[in-house]
């Protein structure tokens, strides 16, 4: 399938309500044909050896779908995590939204602390807001790992929504690990409406218990 062949398939595919629905919750600048992930997902599987579906061909930054199809078409094409940590350190920035940078990361292949802390480190401090945005989502991945409570050093009140969200999400998930750490983090939290959503994040978490649940309630 080339480029054009794409484009003309997801014109072909497009559903107007669905579309409507997904502008809103993207919260971005893309215009968006409507097409849902899991068929954007199989075009990616499909298409990763397709030699005529050439990334440099690809027309990003203006819909939804392709800059879904491009991100996860050269993440599935790395061979290993350190080309794909590269390639978001370079690209990512070009984002329009939230719904890019998260379904990117599900294309990583096994990630580890030492893999992702110079990453993290890389984009903490960009000027972009998807680069933040990614620093904190791919280390949800690593919630487990008690190495990634050194990004609460680099957590400061954040301007932009969408990086405070990725804090927060990460905090709270985090928190299913390692309550007691992230409770004493936010217990000293200055930054009011992260501390708010790291809390309402956690207790509306399945895998957190209530009793800790009402341990966090009382930090409001």
């Amino acid at each position: 399938m080339t480029y054009k062949e794409l484009e003309k398939y997801l014109e072909d595919n497009a559903n107007k309500k669905f579309a409507d629905f997904a502008k809103t919750v993207s919260n971005s600048e893309y215009l968006v044909f409507g097409v849902k992930n899991p068929v954007l997902r199989q075009i990616v599987k499909e298409h990763v050896k397709d030699e005529e579906m050439r990334l440099e061909d690809f027309k990003t930054g203006k819909y939804l779908e392709i800059d879904f199809i491009y991100f996860g078409l050269a993440l599935s094409r790395c061979k290993n995590i350190d080309e794909q940590l590269e390639l978001l350190k370079q690209n990512i920035k070009k984002a329009k939204s939230w719904a890019i940078t998260d379904t990117a990361a599900t294309f990583l292949k096994k990630l580890t602390f030492d893999k992702y802390w110079p990453f993290f480190l890389s984009l903490v401090k960009s000027p972009f807001t998807f680069d933040r945005r990614m620093a904190f989502v791919v280390g949800l991945k690593l919630a487990k790992d008690k190495n990634i409570l050194n990004v609460t050093k680099y957590i400061k009140k954040d301007e932009e929504y969408m990086v405070m969200m990725a804090e927060a999400w990460l905090l709270a998930t985090v928190a299913i690990y390692y309550p007691d750490e992230v409770y004493d983090y936010l217990k000293d939290c200055e930054d009011l409406t992260l501390k708010r959503k790291t809390i309402s994040k956690t207790v509306d978490s399945f895998r957190i218990n209530d009793s800790t649940k009402e341990r966090f309630k009382g930090l409001r």
